[in-house]
């Protein structure tokens, strides 16, 4: 698959799912981890996914070294030309699949239902296992899965926060074409690209309860919003934006 036009692009805005939705969400809730190729179950959770901000003392927002800490050129950067969670009546030509409000055309604050109306495609449902965490794409070969987070306490109710994984080869994920930001970034991006586009990005490393210390870079965005770009061997293979990131995020964000 050589772009993601199918998937976000305003003629063809819709959901994926390259196998049935069921297949889809058993492979991402058994999420394997990028550097070391081992299943890290998305239901075998140590801490509460209320929230996807670590506690103060796992994560340290004093920046850290990265294995690319010299800016590089940005990626080619991707057209956007409309907010639809701002102003629905805007125009969406050339729309960016990610934004610190939204993925496609699903937006922060939207209901599961809400963001089922608004974007084609089987409805968008909580998993059985954790009804507050739902997957939106789902590309089982190579590997690539976006999923819509609500709260704990009222699954379902109001989406906060999006995430992203690359369950490959981290050296792929670039040549793949996923969905990305306004500025090109994506999985696959390097530390380099990101700084190039987010001078303000701050390092941190989070203490994962699952994968260990990761690497992270946190841009702060708009009303309280981030994105956070996870890098394994240099590149990014898991992308998270939304509200409550601030300091980091974590992998675990479905679980009994």
């Amino acid at each position: 698959m050589a772009s993601w036009a199918r998937v976000w692009e305003p003629k063809h805005m819709h959901r994926m799912t390259v196998t049935a939705l069921v297949a889809a969400t058993l492979a991402l809730a058994a999420c394997s981890s990028p550097s070391g190729g081992e299943v890290t179950p998305l239901a075998s959770v140590t801490q509460t996914p209320h929230s996807a901000i670590p506690s103060s003392a796992s994560a340290s927002p004093t920046p850290t070294p990265e294995p690319d800490d010299v800016p590089s050129p940005a990626t080619t950067p991707v057209a956007a030309q409309g907010d639809p969670c701002a102003d629905p009546s805007a125009s969406i030509t050339g729309l960016a699949g990610i934004d610190f409000n939204r993925y496609a055309r699903i937006c922060l604050g939207m209901s599961f239902a809400e963001a089922s109306a608004a974007m084609l495609g089987p409805a968008i449902a909580g998993e059985s296992m954790c009804p507050w965490y739902a997957v939106v794409l789902a590309v089982d070969d190579p590997g690539l899965y976006v999923a819509a987070v609500s709260r704990l306490e009222d699954p379902g109710a109001e989406i906060f926060l999006f995430r992203m994984t690359w369950q490959a080869d981290p050296a792929d994920a670039a040549a793949f074409g996923a969905p990305a930001t306004a500025a090109g970034l994506s999985v696959g991006s390097t530390p380099g690209e990101i700084k190039a586009a987010h001078p303000q990005a701050v390092s941190v490393t989070i203490d994962d309860p699952s994968r260990g210390p990761r690497n992270q870079l946190v841009v702060a965005g708009p009303d309280a919003t981030s994105l956070v770009f996870d890098v394994t061997e240099g590149v990014v293979t898991d992308m998270y934006w939304g509200k409550g990131i601030s300091q980091g995020a974590v992998a675990e964000l479905c679980a009994l």
